[in-house]
C-alpha cells in the first residue's frame, strides 16, 4: 500500500514551456502564431529512476517537452482547451505515467484588459 502511495506523490514538473501556436476563436486569430504557455506535472514512479540513477530508467524531460511543440504545431487550434487535451493525450500515449496535469496559458487573451494570461488547466489519467 506505501508503494501506491508513493506513487500517487511522486510527479515531474515542466512548468512555462513557452510555444508557438495558432491558435485562436476567429480565422484573423488563428493566422498570426503567438506564445502560448504549457506546464505539465507527470505523476509517475520516480523510484526506479532515482535507485538506478539513470536515463534510461527516467522519463526524458526534452522529450516530453518535444512531445508537448509537436502537437501544439501539427494544426492550427479554436481552443486552449484542445491543445491542453491534445497534450494530455499525447503524453499518456508516449510516456508511462498514471496521470498527466495540462495547463495552457494564453497571454494574448486578455491583454487588452490588462488580464497577463487566461488558460485552462486539465487532469487525465491513464485509466480513461
Amino acid at each position: 500500500m506505501q508503494s501506491r502511495m508513493q506513487l500517487m506523490q511522486d510527479k515531474i514538473v515542466i512548468p512555462d514551456i513557452p510555444l508557438t501556436a495558432r491558435v485562436g476563436c476567429t480565422e484573423a486569430e488563428r493566422r498570426e502564431p503567438q506564445t502560448v504557455f504549457v506546464d505539465l506535472e507527470l505523476r509517475c514512479d520516480l523510484a526506479p529512476a532515482a535507485g538506478a540513477d539513470s536515463i534510461a530508467a527516467a522519463i526524458d524531460y526534452v522529450e516530453v517537452r518535444r512531445e508537448a511543440e509537436l502537437v501544439v504545431s501539427l494544426r492550427p487550434y479554436d481552443l486552449i482547451e484542445t491543445i491542453a487535451e491534445s497534450v494530455a493525450a499525447r503524453v499518456l500515449e508516449r510516456f508511462a505515467v498514471e496521470s498527466v496535469l495540462v495547463r495552457v496559458r494564453k497571454p494574448a487573451a486578455l491583454a487588452r484588459f490588462g488580464v497577463p494570461w487566461a488558460g485552462v488547466e486539465i487532469v487525465r489519467t491513464s485509466r480513461g
